[in-house]
C-alpha cells in the first residue's frame, strides 16, 4: 500500500542517470532514485511537478533528498525502495508450482537413500534444489542470485490454503533459531550461520517490507511503525531502528539521508554517549535541510539572518524526537537547546552571522521556565488545544454534527498520549502531566467525572495502564467510580476536589436491596470488573478484597479467605475503621506540573534505615556522648526515652515569641496531629497538612493550611530537626536538596497534592514495615511528623 503522498500527489522526475550512479541490473529505466529503483506510476488527471533543480546528486549510492525537493517530507516520498527484478521473480513463481510434486519426489527418494544425520541443510533448501531442476534451473546452486532465489521462492510458496504447498514461511532458511528471538540471540550462532543469516535475512526483509507490509518508499519507511508491524510478522532478530540500514545498505548514511535513523530509533536502544551524537546528528540536518538557513558554497556557510532570530529553537530540536542525553540537559531536565546550538555553530561555522544576532539570541529566556507556573499551563494549554484540533482532523467520528464528542466511540479511541507526543514531543513526560490532565484543561465539559464524559483510564492504553503508582490511584478510582455507578455512595464535590462517598448506612441500605434481587457475589463482582474494564481484577492479579484494602488505605484482606463472599465483609470493616464513613477521592492525575528537577529529588532512594525502629529526635547532650565516647548514637543508653525537644533547635525556635512559626503553630489541630505515632498510611503528615483538618480556624472549626504555613512548617523541619535526628549523616544532603526542592515555588499545596498521587497508591495494601521503598520524601514525611508533634506538645505543656 502506497503513502497517501503517493496515491494523491506523486511526482514523477525522470532524470539522466549520473556517470558516477552503478549500473541497474535490472534494465528498467530509474527515476530519482537508487539505481534498481522501478518507476513511480502516476495517476493521469495529476499534473507533474518538476523539481529543483535538474538532477538530483547522488550519495553512497542513493539521491540526496534536499536536491530533489525542498520539502523534506515529499522529496523522500518521490524515493522508491529497491524492487525485485521481474525475470527473478517470475522464475520463482515458476519454481514454485512445482513445489509439491519435487515435495514427493524427495519423500520417494529419502526412502531409497536416507539423508545423512549430519548435513544440516534445510528441508525446503532440499526441496527447492529439486524444484530448481524440474523447472530448468539446474544451475541453480551456482547462479550467484541463489539466495535470493532460494528466499524468494520460499514466499511464493506459502499457500495455506492448498494442498502441497507450505502453511507458513520456512523460517530455518535464515538461521536455527526462532524468529521471535531477540537480536542478541544471533551472538549464540557460529560464525558461518551468521554469515548465512546476513546473506539471507535482507532478502527476507525487503519482500516482507515492500510485498507483504506495502512500505514503497523512503517516506513510508519512515512513517512506519516498524516495531509494531515487525512484532505481528513475528520477526525480531533485528532491532527495528537498525532494518533499514540492514536491507537498503547506505540509506542512513550522509548529511541528508534518504531514510534519517533518528525517525526509527527508539529512546531505550540508545546509551548516553549514543544519544548525544544522533541529537547532533539530527539537529545539524534540521538547520541544514528542515529549516533550510543555511547554504553552504565554498566551503562558506551564508546564514539567512531574519529566519535564524524567528526560530524557536527549543521546539525545532524537540521536533526531532530523540532522547535528550544528560549532555544535553539542564538541571530541570528540559532540553539544553543552547549547547545543541552551539555544537551545531562550532561544525557549520558562523558564517555571515553577526556577533549581536548571536548573542540576542543565546540570551533569550527558555521560552518554558522551571518554576515558571504561568509559563508552563500556558505551554500545557497550547498543546492540548492543537491536539483537539488535530484529533478532528484524523478522527472526526469522535465528534457529533454540532461539535459535541460522542462519547459511546471516543471511550474506545486510545492514542491521545501519542498524539501529544507527536504534537510537542516529551512533553507530557517533562512537565509530568498526563493526557487528561492537559485536556481537562481546555475542553471540562469532555473530560471529568459526570456519566457523559471522558475519565482518565478512558484516555490511556490498555498495556501497563494499571502499574505502578499512578495506575494504582487510577485503578483505586475507578473502582470508587464503579461502585458509585452501581447504586453504593455518592459523588461529592467539585472542580477538582470530587471523591466518592459511602456511609454505613448506605451501605446496609444498598446491600439488602442486593440480596433482595438475588444473584451470587461472584456474578456481581464478575459484572462489575467486566462492564468497567478493570482488568487486573479481571486477570485475577488483584481480588476484589485487595480493592477494598485499596479504598481504605489499609490492608484489611491479608487474614479474610480468597472467597467473593468476604467481598461484603471486608468493605464493611473499612466503613467501620473509618468511623462509619470513608471518603475515597477520585484522582484527576497530576494536578499539579513536576518538573523531572522537583521528582528527581523527593523519589532519590535513601539505601539505609534509621538507627531506631522510628525517627527520633537527639539531644545535644547524647551527640556530645556519643562523639566523646568513640561510640554509635545507637550504642549510647536511653537517647530514645522521650521526644522533649529541649536540648534541639527546635526548643529556641518554639521559646522565642517573635519566631513566625508560633503563629502556625498555635493553630494547628491537636486532635490530628498529637495521634501520628502509628500512621495507618503511607505520607501520613504529608497527607494531614492538605486535608481540611490540619488546623483550628475561628471557633475553633477545622479548616486548611495555606501554602506559605505549609512551606514555614516545612522549613522549621529542614532547619531544626534533620541535623538533631537519627538520620544518618549521609542522607542529610539528599534530604535537604529535595526539602529546598519543595520550597521552591509557591505552589506548595498543589505540588505536595500530585507527589503524593504519584507515589502512594501503590503500596498502600501492604504492610508498612515491608512495603517502604525508603526515599526522600519518606524521610521528609517522618520528619515532619515528629517536628510538628513535639514541637505542639511543647506548646500545649505551656500553656
Amino acid at each position: 500500500m502506497r503513502s497517501t503522498l503517493a496515491q494523491t500527489q506523486t511526482i514523477r522526475v525522470t532524470l539522466a542517470r549520473p556517470a558516477h550512479a552503478p549500473e541497474n541490473p535490472s534494465g528498467l529505466p530509474a527515476p530519482i532514485a537508487h539505481p534498481e529503483f522501478a518507476p513511480l506510476v502516476l495517476p493521469e488527471r495529476v499534473a507533474p511537478i518538476q523539481p529543483s533543480p535538474a538532477e538530483p546528486e547522488w550519495r553512497h549510492g542513493w539521491p540526496v533528498p534536499s536536491t530533489i525537493l525542498p520539502q523534506a517530507d515529499q522529496a523522500r516520498a518521490c524515493i522508491q525502495l529497491p524492487e525485485f527484478d521481474a525475470d527473478i521473480l517470475e522464475r520463482c513463481r515458476h519454481i514454485s508450482e512445482g513445489f509439491p510434486l519435487a515435495e514427493a519426489g524427495w519423500r520417494s527418494g529419502r526412502l531409497k537413500s536416507p539423508v545423512p544425520a549430519s548435513s544440516d541443510l534445510p528441508h525446503f533448501e532440499r526441496v527447492f534444489r529439486l524444484a530448481a531442476d524440474r523447472a530448468g534451473c539446474e544451475s541453480a546452486i551456482t547462479r550467484p542470485d541463489y539466495e535470493e532465489l532460494l528466499i524468494l521462492t520460499a514466499w511464493f510458496c506459502v499457500r495455506p490454503k492448498q494442498a502441497g504447498f507450505l502453511s507458513s514461511y520456512p523460517k530455518a532458511l535464515l538461521c536455527p533459531l526462532s524468529h521471535a528471538s531477540p537480536p542478541a540471540a544471533l551472538a549464540t550462532l557460529s560464525p558461518a550461520q551468521r554469515a548465512t543469516f546476513a546473506r539471507r535475512a535482507p532478502v527476507y526483509l525487503r519482500y516482507l517490507l515492500g510485498q507483504k507490509l506495502g512500505l514503497r518508499t523512503c517516506a513510508d519507511l519512515e512513517n512506519a511503525d516498524l516495531r509494531q508491524l515487525l512484532r505481528r510478522a513475528g520477526f525480531r532478530l533485528v532491532r527495528a531502528s537498525a532494518i533499514p540500514e540492514f536491507v537498503y545498505a547506505a540509506s542512513t548514511r550522509g548529511e541528508d539521508p534518504p531514510i534519517r535513523p533518528w525517525k526509527l530509533t527508539l529512546r531505550q536502544e540508545l546509551t548516553d554517549d549514543q544519544a548525544a551524537d544522533l541529537l547532533l546528528q539530527a539537529a545539524l540536518w534540521q538547520v541544514q535541510y528542515g529549516l533550510r538557513l543555511v547554504t553552504v558554497s565554498d566551503g562558506a556557510p551564508h546564514w539567512n539572518i531574519g529566519a535564524f532570530e524567528r526560530t524557536d529553537w527549543e521546539d525545532a530540536f524537540l521536533s526531532l524526537g530523540v532522547r535528550i542525553p544528560p549532555r544535553f540537559a539542564r538541571a530541570s531536565g528540559l532540553l539544553d537547546w543552547r549547547a545543541v546550538l552551539r555544537n551545531c555553530l562550532e561544525r557549520i561555522g558562523t558564517g555571515n552571522l553577526p556577533e549581536s544576532v548571536l548573542g540576542r539570541t543565546t540570551a533569550t529566556p527558555q521560552r518554558v521556565r522551571h518554576d515558571d507556573e504561568r509559563a508552563i499551563w500556558d505551554w500545557v494549554d497550547r498543546t492540548a488545544r492543537a491536539v483537539l484540533d488535530r484529533a478532528r482532523r484524523e478522527a472526526p467520528q469522535l465528534f457529533t454534527a454540532d461539535g459535541g464528542l460522542n462519547h459511546r466511540l471516543a471511550r474506545t479511541f486510545r492514542p491521545w498520549a501519542r498524539l501529544f507526543e507527536e504534537t510537542s514531543p516529551q512533553m507530557l513526560r517533562r512537565m509530568g502531566v498526563s493526557a487528561f490532565t492537559a485536556l481537562h484543561r481546555v475542553a471540562p465539559e469532555w473530560f471529568g467525572w459526570e456519566a457523559a464524559q471522558l475519565k482518565p483510564w478512558e484516555l490511556e492504553q490498555e498495556c501497563g495502564k494499571w502499574k505502578g503508582a499512578r495506575g494504582r490511584a487510577l485503578l483505586r478510582s475507578a473502582y470508587a467510580f464503579a461502585l458509585h455507578e452501581q447504586g453504593l455512595g455518592e459523588i461529592v464535590g467539585t472542580g477538582d476536589q470530587v471523591a466518592w462517598r459511602c456511609t454505613l448506612a448506605q451501605f446496609f441500605s444498598w446491600s439488602a436491596q442486593r440480596h433482595n434481587a438475588g444473584g451470587r457475589a461472584y456474578d456481581f463482582l464478575y459484572a462489575l470488573a467486566s462492564r468497567h474494564g478493570l482488568t487486573p481484577l479481571l486477570r485475577r492479579e488483584m481480588t476484589h478484597t485487595a480493592m477494598i484494602s485499596l479504598l481504605a488505605g489499609m490492608n484489611l484482606h491479608r487474614d479474610l479467605p480468597q472467597i467473593e463472599n468476604c467481598w461484603e465483609l471486608c468493605l464493611r470493616t473499612a466503613l467501620e475503621r473509618h468511623g462509619g464513613q470513608l471518603d475515597v477521592r477520585l484522582v484527576l492525575p497530576d494536578l499539579a506540573p513536576l518538573p523531572l528537577r522537583l521528582r528527581r529529588a523527593v523519589m532519590a532512594p535513601l539505601p539505609y534505615h534509621y538507627l531506631h525502629p522510628e525517627v527520633r529526635l537527639v539531644r545535644d547532650f547524647d551527640l556530645r556522648m556519643a562523639q566523646e565516647t568513640h561510640r554509635k548514637l545507637e550504642e549510647v543508653p536511653g537517647w530514645w526515652d522521650d521526644e522533649r525537644i529541649i536540648g534541639t533547635p527546635l526548643h529556641a525556635r518554639v521559646q522565642d515569641r517573635a519566631d513566625p512559626i508560633q503563629p502556625v503553630l498555635r493553630r494547628l489541630n491537636p486532635d490530628v496531629w498529637l495521634g501520628m505515632s502509628a500512621p495507618p498510611a503511607r505520607f501520613h503528615a504529608l497527607r494531614q497538612l492538605l486535608s481540611d483538618r490540619a488546623a483550628l480556624g475561628r471557633a475553633h472549626a477545622p479548616t486548611t493550611l495555606s501554602a506559605a504555613e505549609i512551606r514555614s512548617l516545612l522549613r522549621l523541619t529542614l532547619e531544626g530537626a534533620l541535623a538533631h535526628s537519627n538520620v544518618l549523616q549521609v542522607a542529610h544532603s539528599a534530604i535537604r536538596r529535595g526539602g529546598e526542592r519543595l520550597l521552591a515555588r509557591e505552589d506548595t499545596r498543589e505540588m505536595l497534592d500530585s507527589l503524593l498521587l504519584h507515589l502512594s497508591a501503590a503500596v498502600e495494601t501492604e504492610i508498612w514495615s515491608n512495603a517502604r521503598q525508603f526515599i526522600v520524601l519518606d524521610a521528609i514525611n517522618d520528619l515532619l511528623a515528629l517536628t510538628i508533634r513535639c514541637c505542639l506538645a511543647h506548646v500545649l505543656s505551656a500553656g
